[in-house]
């Protein structure tokens, strides 16, 4: 008899898979097509922080929401909010619809802290993280190919076909999951919440007092900042350092993309198995923090590629292993809260990380963000021996 629980996973994955791939048909022609509506480069840049500061501050009242009302309505309801958003960008003949469809598509993003939740709701404990490698696998795959598609539908119908790609692609994801994905949380298990709505900053204090879920809060913002200090400046390094053009930096974004794809959805889950999460997410952000130090020291662009596959695997089993042993220590009526609240710390990494490792780009030299996001990186793994000491006890009585 098949397993009811491992349909909705695939389920899951297949929901996260096409939401990132409308996602990504859009993200590559922002800086296009505002650009093209003569917008200022400082508007430009506001269209691009407005998503993340939308699910930064929206990210957590959903999953506190689907503790109440259960995961499948605002999967549902997020999944309908991208479809909208999508078609506002295809409607747009100016910067400012563009500006709304992005500020909506950030409001309704709960897919991913939905859906962390979600599968830690219907997985063991000693699957859940190859469940989140997963996840990661479904998120990379839809965003590797979702800028190839948007570039063509882009040369081919503009703005129009972008965004109306995007809305069928959000509309079969919603229709697959209203007639194929069950509720995952009983009503015996759901949280009452007193408030419907809080400024996530008020919610943090209660989730960084939860026994040993705290501190992981930290260590994963810590990391994503890292990390977000790379992904601002990354094609200025490659251009001013390494000659690259854009196409080229687009193969090293891809390959970066498929090198975590395959340690996600392939390796992960043994890797696991065999060594457990808190070694595996320590020697993650220990391969990191070097690579990013090297980065732009490489001596010619094969170097580099060595250096980013020591990063991307690094990545690849840091990021299942943190949201694995999230998932086992937060509280199963809270488990919303706590991926919302994470999902937002995310968020405001990406806001902040971009500010400054654009900044110290310019002013500290192009190897600055790059000693950053190392430093940080060793910052984290220094936090992550710190949290073993006291919590691998535990994790194991989860398990």
């Amino acid at each position: 008899m098949p397993d009811p629980s491992k349909s909705a996973r695939k389920i899951v994955y297949f929901t996260i898979f096409l939401d990132l791939l409308g996602f990504g048909l859009i993200i590559p022609q922002l800086q296009y097509y505002a650009d093209a509506f003569h917008a200022t480069p400082a508007f430009i840049g506001l269209i691009q922080a407005i998503y993340s500061l939308m699910q930064f501050l929206f990210a957590p009242f959903w999953g506190r929401l689907s503790d109440r009302v259960g995961r499948r309505p605002i999967l549902l309801l997020s999944i309908a909010g991208s479809a909208f958003s999508y078609l506002l960008f295809a409607m747009a003949q100016n910067a400012w619809t563009i500006f709304f469809s992005r500020m909506l598509a950030g409001i309704t993003a709960a897919n991913l802290s939905t859906a962390q939740a979600y599968i830690s709701d219907v997985t063991p404990p000693q699957e859940r993280t190859r469940a989140m490698g997963l996840i990661g696998a479904a998120f990379g795959v839809g965003f590797i190919l979702g800028p190839a598609v948007g570039g063509v539908l882009g040369a081919w119908g503009g703005n129009f076909a972008i965004g109306l790609a995007g809305a069928l692609l959000a509309g079969v994801n919603w229709l697959s999951a209203f007639l194929r994905l069950p509720e995952s949380l009983p009503a015996e298990k759901r949280r009452p919440s007193e408030v419907i709505y809080t400024f996530p900053l008020r919610d943090l204090p209660r989730v960084l007092a939860m026994p040993h879920v705290g501190l992981l809060a930290v260590v994963l913002f810590t990391a994503i900042f890292a990390i977000a200090n790379l992904e601002s400046t990354f094609i200025l390094l490659a251009k001013h350092r390494y000659s690259l053009d854009q196409r080229a930096c687009g193969y090293l974004f891809a390959y970066l993309g498929i090198m975590g794809a395959v340690v996600q959805g392939g390796l992960v889950g043994r890797l696991s198995a065999r060594f457990g999460e808190v070694r595996l997410l320590l020697g993650g952000y220990l391969l990191q923090a070097p690579a990013l130090m090297l980065i732009p020291f490489a001596p010619g662009v094969g170097w580099l590629m060595v250096i980013l596959a020591m990063m991307a695997m690094g990545g690849g089993v840091a990021g299942p292993s943190l949201n694995g042993l999230i998932s086992k220590l937060a509280p199963p009526d809270r488990r919303g809260e706590v991926f919302g609240i994470t999902q937002s710390l995310g968020s405001l990494a990406r806001v902040v990380g971009p500010t400054w490792g654009g900044w110290s780009f310019g002013h500290l030299g192009m190897s600055a963000p790059y000693m950053t996001a190392g430093l940080l990186m060793l910052i984290a793994s220094i936090m992550v021996i710190w949290w073993s000491l006291s919590a691998v006890a535990a994790v194991s009585a989860s398990d």
